[in-house]
């Protein structure tokens, strides 16, 4: 189960603690899809969720940047451990054999709650400095979702 995020009581240091937990579950989500239905085999599929993991490693990559820059070596205030699961893939969407018509759709749909979590986040901070990284992050998320649609295109023939 997801936590609800309640934006209005959080500055910016909360908002990029809290990205970066996000940016990292779904990294890790990825990552377990990769790996299990490699196991059953499917490559097509696997290597997908295989490039999925690194572009969400590369989003918390440059969040933790830009927060050291803001905030130093200050610790966290939030669990790594919470289930933010803002961009967590849809695991029950998916049945016991995956195809890669699958795997573009559980994406699309993190992709889509990603970018409405950092939409709705926009609406809340006050700092231009973190409002321009979620707005970034926001942006990325349309792009993800662009990039989403033309591997689909390309690889299923949709359009």
């Amino acid at each position: 189960m997801a936590l609800e995020v309640d934006f209005s009581r959080m500055d910016g240091q909360d908002a990029l603690d809290i990205a970066i937990v996000v940016e990292d579950e779904a990294n890790l989500a990825y990552e377990h899809l990769a790996d299990w239905v490699a196991g059953d085999g499917n490559t097509e599929a696997a290597e997908f969720f295989k490039r999925m993991a690194v572009r969400e490693q590369r989003h918390k990559d440059e969040i933790t940047a830009r927060r050291r820059e803001l905030f130093g070596d200050v610790p966290a205030r939030h669990d790594e451990a919470a289930p933010w699961q803002a961009e967590v893939p849809d695991y029950e969407a998916l049945g016991r054999e995956v195809s890669l018509e699958d795997a573009f759709n559980v994406a699309m749909g993190a992709e889509t709650r990603a970018h409405d979590f950092y939409a709705e986040a926009l609406e809340y901070i006050e700092a231009p400095e973190i409002a321009e990284l979620f707005d970034w992050l926001r942006r990325a998320e349309i792009e993800h979702q662009r990039l989403l649609g033309e591997e689909m295109k390309r690889y299923l023939g949709y359009g």
